[in-house]
C-alpha cells in the first residue's frame, strides 16, 4: 500500500470534520442563545471565531504544520486592492443573469441603517470572509490536494461543498447556484494564479462581495430610486 493510499481514510475524516465543524459549532451556540435569548449576531461571531480557532490549533498542534500549509500567509500591502478588486468582479458576474432577465432591483431596495452595515461589513470581512475561506479555499483545497493532483476535479469539488455548505439557507435556487459556483471559481482560479498562494486576498474578496451584496447594493438602490 503507498503513503497516499494510507493518508486517503483519515484526508476523508479531516475533510468531512471540516466541513460539518460549523455546523455542529452553530448548533450548539444557537443553543444557548436561546436559553439566554441572545442576538444572532453574536451567535454568527461566535461560530465563526470557534471554528476559525479549531482548525487553526488542529494545524499547529495536531498535524505539527504552520499556518501558512492552509494559505493562511502575511498580508501584503498589495493584496488589499486586489482582493477589493476580485469581490468587485464577483459581484459584477452576479449581476448578469439579473440584467439578462431584466429584473425589476427597486425590489432589492432597503433602507440603510449605516451604523449596522458598518458593524456588519466588520463582520463580513473578520468572521465570514475570514473563516470560510480558511475552510475551503485553505484547509479543504489543500486536503483535496493531497487527495488528487486533478484541479478541475478540485475545484468541482470546492465549488459542490461551498453550495452543500450553503443549502439551509439557499435551497435550490439557480441564482444562487449561479453564484455560489460563479464565486468559487473566481476565488480558486485567483489562488492558482497567484504567485504567493495566499488565501488573504479571497478573505478580503470574500468579505467585500458579501457587503456590496447584503448591504451597500440594496442602500444604492434605496438612495437613488
Amino acid at each position: 500500500m503507498n503513503v497516499l493510499s494510507s493518508k486517503k481514510p483519515r484526508l476523508l475524516i479531516e475533510m468531512i470534520a471540516c466541513f460539518f465543524l460549523m455546523a455542529i459549532v452553530g448548533g450548539v451556540f444557537n443553543k444557548i442563545a436561546d436559553i439566554f435569548n441572545a442576538d444572532g449576531l453574536w451567535v454568527g461571531i461566535l461560530t465563526y471565531f470557534s471554528s476559525y480557532a479549531v482548525i487553526i490549533l488542529y494545524v499547529v498542534k495536531i498535524e505539527k504544520k504552520p499556518i501558512a500549509y492552509v494559505g493562511l500567509k502575511k498580508l501584503a500591502i498589495s493584496e488589499i486592492p486586489k482582493g477589493l478588486l476580485l469581490g468587485v468582479c464577483m459581484f459584477a458576474v452576479q449581476q448578469i443573469p439579473l440584467l439578462l432577465m431584466r429584473v425589476d432591483y427597486s425590489v432589492f431596495a432597503t433602507e440603510p441603517d449605516w451604523g449596522s452595515i458598518m458593524i456588519r461589513s466588520l463582520y463580513c470581512f473578520f468572521c465570514v470572509g475570514l473563516t470560510e475561506e480558511l475552510i475551503f479555499r485553505g484547509f479543504i483545497l489543500q486536503k483535496s490536494h493531497e487527495l488528487s493532483n486533478q484541479k478541475v476535479i478540485i475545484v468541482a469539488m470546492n465549488c459542490l461543498l461551498f453550495y452543500a455548505f450553503h443549502w439551509p439557507p439557499v435551497r435550490f435556487v439557480f441564482g444562487e447556484f449561479f453564484n455560489i459556483t460563479v464565486n468559487t471559481l473566481f476565488l480558486c482560479i485567483y489562488f492558482y494564479k497567484s504567485k504567493n498562494k495566499s488565501i488573504v486576498p479571497l478573505m478580503i474578496a470574500h468579505g467585500f462581495y458579501d457587503i456590496l451584496t447584503a448591504y451597500l447594493l440594496p442602500a444604492f438602490l434605496y438612495i437613488v430610486r
